[in-house]
């Protein structure tokens, strides 16, 4: 039983480290397309 308890309790670790890692690279990505964004709308308003 312990054995078993165990495996659940890595499974469910692994599972965390993979949705706080998921969850940064998209807060990273969706940052630099807002900074993109902006920028690009910036460059627009000045030309």
């Amino acid at each position: 039983m312990g054995l078993v308890a165990t495996v659940l309790v890595r499974i469910l670790e692994g599972m965390f480290a993979a949705g706080v890692i998921g969850s940064i690279a998209v807060f990273v990505l969706s940052g630099i397309e807002d900074l993109r964004t902006l920028f690009g709308r910036e460059e627009e308003n000045h030309s």
